[in-house]
């Protein structure tokens, strides 16, 4: 059983890593919101799937705690792009993963999760793995303005709090909680979106996710135009499309993503879970190895080789 767990939120890391690759490339391209929304979009589709076929009990333990799972998410990766999208990702990344595999850990501590000497031994060395693997060949606070710090920060302690109230769950809850955390989040994101286009100050209030775009960038969407204003370049359309395209890729992988993630809780310890899930940084760096020739660094490679022992130990544990 404990193998199975690993190799579910091993599966869960690979798919959460891809989908974030793709996910935090789309958002430099196009909005936060408007790149979030459209990744919740895809990723709905996956788990109305997945949970036609899985099923569940519809108590109301499982409903309160996917819908709040629902809103932690949702805060979560809005933050966890524009952190990405404003950087320097190399202090951004590390911070996050830290965080995101600490709070769901501190949370079984404090709830008396009985785990063995060398399970915890792992985790310990997963959690500095995940830092590690994030880490570029220059660490560097220069360009982190506080608001991007803030972003990274909030994201961190969200996601982690989401996985913990989806482990919070009865048994027999199936695909029930998973399924309400993300069509919550695509409503409340499609909600923002739309207002956003309504209303110019909740317009100018959301901008300050696209810190990387100028400051009247929309977050949804075109800045207020003015009696004047150009037309979108041919390129700018395509560059633009291809950026959605991409955003969808991401949300059909963080959507299989989910549902490992909640199959992996219901079967083990949300400290377990938590932190193989948050080694998803090892996909990214791999995917950017292979596909855009980047090279790993010795302190990637540190917490590369971390992470695989920290996965035979928990493993064998």
């Amino acid at each position: 059983m404990v193998i199975l767990i690993v190799v579910l939120a091993l599966g869960s890391a690979l798919l959460y890593g891809v989908g974030d690759y793709f996910g935090g490339v789309a958002a430099r391209r196009i909005p936060v919101l408007a790149a979030s929304t459209i990744n919740y979009a895809f990723a709905t589709v996956v788990l109305v799937i997945a949970l036609l076929v899985t099923g569940g009990a519809w108590s109301q333990a499982a409903v309160a705690g996917g819908l709040i799972a629902g809103v932690l998410a949702a805060v979560g990766f809005l933050a966890f792009y524009a952190a990405l999208a404003a950087g320097p990702i190399s202090l951004m990344s590390p911070l996050m993963a830290l965080l995101s595999s600490a709070v769901p850990v501190v949370v079984a501590i404090v709830l008396g999760d009985h785990l063995g000497p060398i399970a915890w031994i792992a985790i310990v060395l997963a959690i500095v793995g995940s830092v590690l693997i994030g880490v570029e060949r220059r660490v560097t606070t220069r360009g982190a303005r506080p608001r991007t710090v803030l972003f990274a920060v909030v994201a961190g302690v969200c996601l982690g709090l989401a996985t913990v109230a989806l482990d919070n769950v009865p048994d027999d809850a199936g695909m029930v909680p998973v399924f309400l955390d993300t069509p919550l989040g695509f409503v409340l994101l499609a909600g923002l979106m739309a207002l956003a286009r309504a209303v110019p100050a909740v317009r100018r209030s959301v901008a300050v996710l696209d810190s990387h775009e100028p400051a009247h960038a929309s977050s949804g969407l075109s800045p207020i135009p003015s009696p004047g204003a150009a037309y979108l370049s041919v390129d700018d359309t395509v560059q633009r499309g291809r950026a959605r395209l991409l955003a969808a890729t991401a949300g059909l992988f963080i959507g299989g993503a989910n549902v490992l993630l909640m199959i992996a809780l219901h079967a083990g310890s949300v400290a377990v879970v938590a932190v193989l899930v948050n080694l998803y940084p090892v996909a990214t760096v791999l995917l950017a190895w292979v596909l855009l020739r980047e090279r790993v660094n010795a302190v990637q490679g540190a917490g590369i080789v971390l992470a695989v022992a920290a996965s035979v130990m928990l493993g064998l544990a």
